[in-house]
C-alpha cells in the first residue's frame, strides 16, 4: 500500500460528488449513519481487499457496444482468471462463432465465418479485433472481474459524505499527469464508479458498476457500463449467468484449431 497524505479538498470533491449525486440519488437504499474511517490508506486497502476476493469468472452477458460508426450487440461466453488470462466466445443463435482466447502476453482469435487464426501479442490493438475497447490490458480484465484498475498514484484525497453515506476518493500521480475519481460504498467498499483523466483534465475512462449481488460469497458487479470520450465509444456489459472463484481449467485459454485454417499474424 502506497502512503498517501490525508487533505479534504470540500469544495471540488463536493462540486464533483454532487454530479454524481443528480444521476444516482435515490438508486441507493437510505444507511444508518456511522462513523466513517479517517485513513485514505485505510479505505484504499480495504477497496483492494474486496476486489481482490474475485479471482476467476465465467459468465454468460449481453455486450452493447456504440460508436461514432456504429452500434450493435453480441452475446458472449467471457471466462477471466487473474491476473492475466482471458476467454471470449461469441454466440450466434446459442453457437460459438468468434473465439479469443489470451495468455502469457498471447493472443489467439479464430473466425469460423473466415476460416482464419489471428496470432498474436496481448495489445489493445490486438484486443481491438473483438472488444473495441483502447486500453491497458491489465485494466480491461480487472473490469470485467469487477474491479476499478488504479493509477500509479502518489497522494490520495478523501472526503466523506455524509448526508449520503458514501466516500468520495481522489488519487493523483507524480506531478498531476493523472487524476482518478472513485465513489465508494462504505459499508462493503464496493465501488460504484470510477472516472480517470488526463493531465489536460480530459476523462479519459469512467467505468460504472450496478447491480451488485453476492456470487460464492463474493460482492460482483452484474452490470459494468465503461465509457472511452476520447474514441467516443461506450460498451454496456450485463451479466445474466456468472460463477465466481469456482476454478478455470488452464487449458480453457488454449485454443482449439480446427485444420485447414489460414493463420494470420497480428504483429
Amino acid at each position: 500500500m502506497k502512503k498517501g497524505r490525508y487533505t479534504i479538498k470540500s469544495g471540488i470533491l463536493l462540486a464533483v460528488f454532487l454530479s454524481f449525486l443528480t444521476s444516482c440519488t435515490g438508486l441507493r437504499p437510505h444507511r444508518y449513519p456511522f462513523k466513517p474511517i479517517s485513513s485514505p490508506d485505510e479505505i484504499l486497502r480495504r477497496i483492494e481487499s474486496s476486489e481482490r476476493e474475485v479471482k476467476d469468472l465465467k459468465g454468460i452477458a449481453k455486450v452493447k457496444v456504440a460508436n461514432v460508426n456504429r452500434k450493435y450487440s453480441l452475446k458472449e461466453v467471457i471466462i477471466v482468471q487473474r491476473p492475466s488470462s482471458l476467454r471470449m466466445e461469441t454466440l450466434l443463435f446459442g453457437q460459438p462463432q468468434f473465439f479469443l482466447t489470451a495468455s502469457d502476453n498471447r493472443l489467439s482469435i479464430l473466425s469460423l465465418k473466415e476460416n482464419r487464426l489471428y496470432h498474436g501479442k496481448v495489445t489493445p490493438e490486438n484486443l481491438s479485433v473483438i472488444f473495441p475497447i483502447y486500453m491497458k490490458t491489465e485494466h480491461l480484465f480487472s473490469i470485467l472481474l469487477g474491479s476499478v484498475p488504479f493509477i500509479d498514484y502518489i497522494d490520495i484525497d478523501t472526503e466523506f459524505l455524509q448526508e449520503e453515506n458514501i466516500y468520495l476518493v481522489e488519487l493523483l500521480e507524480k506531478g498531476r499527469a493523472a487524476r482518478q475519481l472513485l465513489w465508494v460504498e462504505p459499508f462493503d467498499f464496493s465501488v460504484l464508479k470510477s472516472e480517470i483523466y488526463d493531465s489536460s483534465k480530459n476523462l479519459v475512462l469512467r467505468v460504472k458498476f450496478d447491480n451488485y449481488e453476492r456470487v460464492n460469497g463474493s460482492l460482483f458487479p452484474m452490470s459494468t457500463a465503461i465509457l472511452l470520450p476520447l474514441s467516443s465509444t461506450s460498451i454496456k456489459i450485463d451479466y445474466s449467468e456468472v460463477e465466481i472463484n469456482t476454478g478455470v481449467n488452464r487449458d480453457s485459454f488454449n485454443l482449439e484449431v480446427p485444420p485447414g485454417v489460414e493463420i494470420v499474424n497480428l504483429d
